[in-house]
């Protein structure tokens, strides 16, 4: 079978060139690849609904399903303009399955990728130094774009490691570029809750490659020490930065020994202080998003906490904020999402064995599979400071790359990309 002949294949390669090559320097540039696929599906739905999913990627489905119903649950006191977010996750649901039946090729992320970082880079030196914003944020707010941002970069990194020895010179002058420009663009945001990413991502990231290829792990660890020092230098010596830091510092001083919660981590630190309280309460329900709120405004009135409190509907932390509106059910199954997307992904000896280490569809089958696990990783990271997925951009990230690198992954191993011998992996 010609698969390059077949459109809903070149659809969903086209969609996932998209999907990375637009990211969010485009205004909402992640929308673009996202349409794609859904009408795609809607309008192959009679030929991919008579296919049958793998029980793995039935589950995955199901577990967006689960995420939907609980925004939905969270949008009923908020009125219908708040559905959605719990909408766009059960739309992901038939473009995960239609992509699942016509991967994309892989090499259509690896492309993207990059145009996408650049694009990021550009943006948010523009903003900076062309147009004088203190912070760069896109077409975003500031945390988001410095996150997703660190996000596209470290991928860069990993693809430009794990391709570097067979790649021509331009080619690696062009990963590289794309490397630095989504690492600025993380920078410029001065998102300090991503930096802090950096500490879970690259552990977990060289602990993957390490069990697979030990000469690939020093190529990897010599690029992230590299990185990192760099992080370093251009933190140490930039006024901008430097501030930020010495900022965050004072901002925790003064909560801890003044009480001064007005400030951004004095908000966070209050908030934790007040869902610390309110979790025990109900802690297998939950108090709703109205019943959190309500009882969030009658305790600052009461002067127990600090009235900018009130400004801010949800909790700085996506679990802390599930938990104390939805109840222990709620961060179950968020918990579950990352845990099978991180094991659906997570690579290994036995799941790479059926290819020669220096075949170019090994090299492929890797990539993705560590670019996969990457995402539940820096996503739990993100979450510790940032409602993540209290934003457009953080669910259409999360949904549409799981599924269009799940979808590419497992083309590579059924033998679509390159056309070959089928094959089965556990």
């Amino acid at each position: 079978m010609d698969y390059k002949a077949e459109t809903p294949f070149k659809l969903t390669t086209l969609a996932t060139f998209l999907l990375a090559a637009l990211a969010i320097w485009v205004p909402s540039g992640y929308s673009y690849g996202a349409a794609l696929l859904l009408l795609g599906s809607l309008f192959y739905a009679p030929r991919w609904v008579r296919s049958r999913p793998e029980p793995r990627t039935l589950w995955l489905a199901l577990l967006l399903v689960g995420m939907g119903c609980m925004w939905f649950f969270l949008s009923l006191d908020r009125g219908m303009g708040r559905w959605d977010k719990g909408l766009k996750w059960m739309l992901g649901v038939p473009c995960l399955i239609f992509v699942a039946a016509y991967p994309p090729r892989p090499q259509a992320f690896f492309w993207g990728l990059p145009v996408g970082c650049i694009g990021m880079g550009t943006l948010a030196a523009w903003q900076a130094w062309g147009l004088g914003m203190v912070r760069s944020e896109g077409y975003t707010n500031a945390i988001q774009w410095g996150n997703l941002a660190l996000l596209l970069g470290c991928m860069a990194m990993v693809c430009a490691a794990i391709f570097w020895r067979w790649r021509a010179w331009w080619w690696r002058a062009f990963m590289a570029v794309a490397v630095v420009a989504g690492v600025a663009a993380s920078l410029l945001s001065q998102s300090r809750g991503g930096w802090l990413a950096v500490v879970l991502i690259f552990p977990a990231l060289l602990t993957q490659v390490r069990q697979i290829r030990p000469r690939l792990f020093g190529r990897l660890l010599a690029l992230s020490v590299a990185l990192l020092l760099a992080l370093v230098v251009v933190l140490a010596v930039t006024p901008r930065f430097h501030e930020r830091i010495g900022q965050a510092v004072e901002e925790i001083t003064q909560y801890f020994n003044a009480g001064i919660a007005g400030t951004s981590l004095g908000v966070r630190l209050d908030q934790y202080r007040l869902v610390a309280d309110m979790i025990p309460q109900k802690p297998w329900l939950g108090w709703g998003a109205h019943g959190y709120v309500a009882e969030m405004t009658r305790r600052v009135e009461l002067g127990e906490f600090d009235k900018a409190l009130v400004f801010y509907p949800q909790v700085h932390n996506d679990f802390l904020d599930i938990w104390v509106k939805v109840g222990v059910f709620g961060v179950l199954l968020q918990a579950a999402l990352f845990a099978y997307v991180l094991f659906l992904f997570w690579p290994t000896r036995r799941r790479l064995q059926q290819w020669p280490e220096s075949s170019s569809t090994w090299h492929d089958a890797l990539a993705l599979r560590v670019l996969g696990s990457l995402i539940p990783v820096a996503y739990l990271m993100f979450g510790m400071s940032q409602p993540f997925f209290n934003h457009n951009s953080g669910i259409m990230f999360f949904v549409f790359y799981v599924s269009v690198l799940w979808a590419a992954l497992r083309g590579v191993e059924r033998g679509i990309w390159p056309p070959g011998e089928a094959r089965s992996v556990p």
